[in-house]
């Protein structure tokens, strides 16, 4: 019987005609026991998001606490945008207290402080963000990630610009922003990457990927900690060159190559570029990800 409900109680909130709707369909899933289904906690994660796309910050509030507290797949971030939610319901102290727990557990992580600073500027206090901004860079240094101290330095360049402040050697030295044009003498590269849609179709032409292939979301992972890594050698951001099995087919029976080679995936992303076809990297935090989960770019490949 909790099956026969729990599947009427999921096809409500999938089908929902209003946030609020949602919300009452999950609250009466919660304490049924049912199989092959999305976890409640993570239900709620994403009613979350879908509240604070629409600017409902008070479910938004009210669904990530509940994915907290009957867990989501990724607990740290979750508590994270809670206490981003707090903030831009108005609840400046308790969003504030969150951060403050999550740095007590954890230390001062950057990222961390990469978060606090996004949300206190997107709750429109920017002298407030910069100060975490500041922090984070400086623990991104005492880390020693490069990685992780460019992307500190382009959140802290532009929370200064967003208060006017002249631009120091830290801003210098950060990565250029994506809307600015690039200069004729940065070489242009891009990775080549199968999209999700395309995994089933290379597993089966190519079977020797499907240890690579299998698990879409380590596979994108793993894509964008190479990203990073070739950013943070070369100074300079790649794009992704998204394959597809037919194309990868016929450009490499037409340059006799071997389709199933790296070198071949590499030769074909190159072309790709030149033509315009690859993906801008990185999105912005609140940008959908790169990799086509559907996530925005904070919740997914960019943590």
């Amino acid at each position: 019987m909790d099956d026969e409900l729990a599947g009427s109680l999921l096809d409500t909130y999938r089908l929902a005609s209003t946030l609020e709707e949602a919300e009452q369909a999950l609250n009466a899933l919660e304490g049924l026991s049912y199989e092959d289904a999305q976890p409640i906690g993570d239900l709620y994660d994403e009613l979350a998001e879908i509240a604070a796309d629409n600017e409902d910050y008070g479910l938004a509030t009210r669904a990530q606490r509940r994915a907290v507290e009957l867990g989501c797949e990724k607990p740290e971030l979750g508590r994270e945008m809670l206490g981003w939610y707090l903030m831009k319901d108005g609840q400046r102290a308790a969003g504030e207290a969150e951060f403050d727990a999550l740095r007590r557990e954890g230390g001062d992580d950057p990222e961390l402080l990469m978060m606090l600073g996004g949300a206190r500027a997107d709750a429109g206090d920017e002298r407030a963000a910069l100060a975490a901004y500041d922090e984070a860079l400086v623990a991104a240094k005492e880390l020693g990630d490069a990685w992780t101290i460019d992307r500190a330095r382009v959140e802290r360049r532009f929370s200064r610009q967003e208060l006017g402040l002249l631009e120091d050697e830290d801003d210098r030295l950060a990565l250029r922003p994506l809307d600015e044009p690039a200069r004729p003498e940065e070489a242009s590269f891009a990775v080549s990457w199968f999209p999700r849609s395309e995994h089933t179709a290379a597993i089966d032409k190519w079977p020797e990927l499907e240890e690579d292939l299998t698990n879409a979301d380590r596979y994108c992972r793993r894509i964008e900690d190479h990203l990073r890594e070739l950013a943070t050698a070369s100074g300079q951001r790649p794009s992704v060159a998204p394959l597809t099995v037919k194309e990868l087919t016929a450009y490499s029976e037409s340059e006799g190559l071997d389709p199933s080679g790296g070198g071949t995936r590499a030769r074909l992303a190159a072309e790709m570029n030149r033509r315009g076809q690859t993906i801008s990297w990185p999105p912005g935090r609140n940008e959908l990800c790169w990799c086509g989960s559907g996530r925005k770019y904070k919740r997914c490949c960019g943590r």
